[in-house]
């Protein structure tokens, strides 16, 4: 017995369990340790203890324990099995780093292994974990973990009754700390199996159910600032604040039951020559649609809100209101079928001499919406405009509204600019004549379009810094219509026009606080200011 003991001893400090263990499993996982002994057989002490594996696709994952102690099934090992029902761990760091990105023809290199080393881990029971890295996400704080574990390389991964209770850490993307996390708690359970040699194992998929929940706070946009300024053109400051965390996870997806929600200080936002300034507060949740889908919605507020553009406009409103609903996005994916609102009740404008006050609301057309470097895809967008009172100088409109819609859009962010045709419906033309005369200096000629109810309207629109350009613009509407081109860059907006009237034909062009009126000859005089010939 005690040359058992010796010779036992003897495998675990010479460190050939592990030449073995490794031998075997070809590396994968790869077991390593600075000291290992045993005083009563099976029960195993452990120091630095490491397990990892670098897999095929470039991914690769670490699990380093400064201290383990384990009671080891000997005999389990001749099944090629390493199995222990109780492992005690003090001091523990995790680290999953990815390979790269994948392409269409990667596909999983032949069939997972025939016998591979198997790993069944049972009564697991972690303190002081020092940090939980997968990819560039990182976590610290965790202070006990326990559950059980269950591996067949290639085949199957099993993990239940996992429990986590969480101190005071950090939470931190890319090596930017993005929340302080004051204490919580979290539980989930895993289990996945392969299917067939061309599908690995869905991890993701494989999380049947799961809870997180925490406090934290947050810090100030400028303490991100390696994170914000992957946002090209886009300044952001201020906007400290605190986090309620309730996450919910089903088959790999955010679940019923999920609600996050924050609150912070007023944060200032800087996109080109728009400036805006407010406090704001968030609220997300996963809930059950009308169609009986489950759906993840996030509402962002901010308000009181000030806006400041290019020359000459100003916005105020009490609310500004961000609105995204979406299917419940796997934990590794962001929400698809994202439907996007805008809206913004009472908002007060000032431009160009006009001074307008009412509520807007915006929607975006999932389907068409696309992200790409420095660009937004709006396709399908429109704006809606209810409930308008326009004021040009003593003359005031009240209840106009209308409807825009943009079958093309882009927003370019870096710098500031964006582009797209438009078509619509309004009451009048009452705000885009103030706007396109300087402070509501109206010729005679265009006060029909003031009156001329139900008015369509069509164009193109690029807006930059430099100011606003609108070009074959079109605009009709009871006994009356108008070609032409405009834009606003500086103090004093341009337009030309060619105003039909039944059978008159009268040219307009203002500018600068002039205004000419061409009665003769009024088509070729437009097709020689313009190079539009419209008959």
């Amino acid at each position: 017995m005690l040359v058992l003991e010796v010779l036992y001893n003897a495998v675990l400090l010479t460190g050939l369990l592990a030449t073995v263990i490794n031998h075997f499993t070809h590396g994968r996982p790869k077991v390593e340790w600075s000291r290992a002994w045993s005083l009563v057989p099976g029960r195993v002490h452990v120091r630095d203890l490491k397990v990892g594996q670098q897999s095929e696709n470039g991914i690769s994952w670490q699990l380093a324990m400064d201290d383990v102690r384990v009671n080891l099934s000997v005999i389990s090992l001749f099944n090629r099995t390493l199995s222990a029902d109780s492992l005690d761990v003090r001091g523990l760091s995790v680290q999953v780093h990815s390979g790269p990105e994948k392409t269409e023809g990667d596909k999983p290199k032949g069939p997972p292994p025939e016998n591979p080393w198997k790993l069944f881990l049972h009564g697991i029971h972690v303190q002081q974990v020092h940090e939980v890295a997968v990819k560039a996400v990182r976590l610290t704080g965790i202070t006990t973990a326990s559950g059980s574990l269950e591996v067949v390389p290639g085949h199957r991964v099993s993990v239940r009754d996992a429990k986590v209770h969480l101190g005071p850490g950090e939470l931190a993307y890319a090596d930017a700390k993005i929340a302080n996390i004051d204490q919580g708690s979290g539980e989930f359970s895993l289990e996945t199996q392969r299917k067939d040699a061309e599908h690995g194992l869905d991890l993701i998929t494989g999380l049947t159910g799961g809870r997180l929940q925490f406090t934290a706070t947050h810090p100030t946009f400028q303490e991100l600032s390696s994170l914000t300024s992957r946002l090209a053109g886009i300044s952001l400051k201020g906007g400290a604040g605190k986090l309620e965390v309730d996450l919910h996870v089903k088959e790999g997806r955010l679940a019923k039951g999920t609600v996050i929600k924050g609150s912070a200080e007023p944060l200032l936002f800087s996109l080109g020559a728009l400036r805006l300034k407010a406090p704001w507060q968030f609220y997300s949740d996963v809930y059950t649609h009308e169609d009986g889908k489950d759906r993840f919605g996030l509402k962002l507020t901010l308000g009181p809100a000030r806006v400041d553009g290019v020359e000459g406009l100003a916005m105020e409103a009490p609310e500004l209101l961000l609105l995204l609903g979406a299917d419940t996005p796997r934990l590794d994916e962001l929400p698809a079928d994202a439907h996007l609102e805008f809206q913004a009740k009472a908002l007060q404008t000032t431009w160009g001499g006009a001074k307008m006050k009412g509520h807007v609301h915006v929607t975006a057309d999932a389907r068409k919406l696309s992200l790409q470097s420095g660009k937004v895809a709006l396709h399908g967008s429109q704006v809606q405009l209810q409930e308008v009172s326009v004021r040009t100088g003593s003359d005031e409109e009240r209840n106009w509204e209308g409807t825009l819609t943009f079958p093309e859009a882009t927003l370019d962010l870096s710098p500031l600019s964006a582009q797209g045709r438009f078509s619509g419906k309004f009451s009048n033309a009452a705000p885009f004549v103030a706007l396109l005369t300087y402070k509501g200096a109206l010729p005679g000629v265009l006060k029909p379009l003031l009156t001329a109810n139900n008015l369509g309207l069509s164009g193109q629109v690029a807006l930059g810094e430099k100011g606003l350009k609108v070009d074959k613009l079109l605009a009709n509407g009871q006994g009356i219509l108008l070609h032409g081109l405009a834009e606003s860059t500086g103090a004093a907006p341009h337009a030309i026009f060619l105003v039909k009237m039944g059978p008159l034909s009268v040219g307009v062009e203002t500018g600068a606080g002039d205004t000419h009126v061409q009665v003769f000859n009024a088509s070729s005089w437009f097709r020689e200011k313009t190079g539009i010939s419209k008959e």
